[in-house]
């Protein structure tokens, strides 16, 4: 099984289920809610890579849930599903951070390629930032190296 954790929010347990089976047969690891909230309280303690979630449920919508998500961790890729889809809502998943944006029904192929492409953004996004880190460390040690050069400079002159 591969160490990716998959969350699926969604309040239909049919939906849950069918989504749970899939993402399981698929090789990840995965953890299911039927409430947004309460996917957030878990989020605060161990996290997931990639969460799909249904865009109406009755204690936050997926769009909120997506915004406070994405806050918490930039890096989460989230996937909205929606039995009821629409370009505004579309629109506004994306300026939330939504990953995809996904209407049911839906067949396993397309949430196979979707996931992957959620886990290859995530990846670049995870070197992105550790090559953002490399930078400013070398920069930040640029004084350290030209000192070192100039005093390695002043012992070959001496000699």
């Amino acid at each position: 099984m591969k160490q990716t954790t998959i969350w699926i929010v969604d309040d239909d347990d049919s939906v849950l289920d069918l989504m749970l089976a899939i993402v399981e047969r698929l090789g990840y690891r995965a953890r299911t809610f039927t409430l947004a909230t309460d996917a957030l309280e878990q989020f605060q303690r161990g996290k997931a890579e990639v969460v799909i979630s249904d865009v109406r449920m009755p204690d936050m919508d997926g769009l909120e849930f997506t915004r406070r998500l994405i806050e918490k961790d930039p890096s989460v890729k989230v996937m909205l599903l929606t039995g009821y889809p629409s370009i505004p809502d579309a629109v506004e998943a994306i300026k939330n951070g939504a990953f995809d944006y996904l209407t049911k029904p839906f067949r396993m192929e397309e949430i196979r390629i979707r996931l992957e492409r959620a886990l290859e953004a995530r990846e670049l996004f995870s070197r992105l930032v550790s090559s953002r880190w490399l930078t400013w460390i070398l920069i930040g040690s640029m004084p350290l190296w030209f000192l070192l050069g100039y005093l390695f400079g002043c012992l070959l002159l001496d000699v």
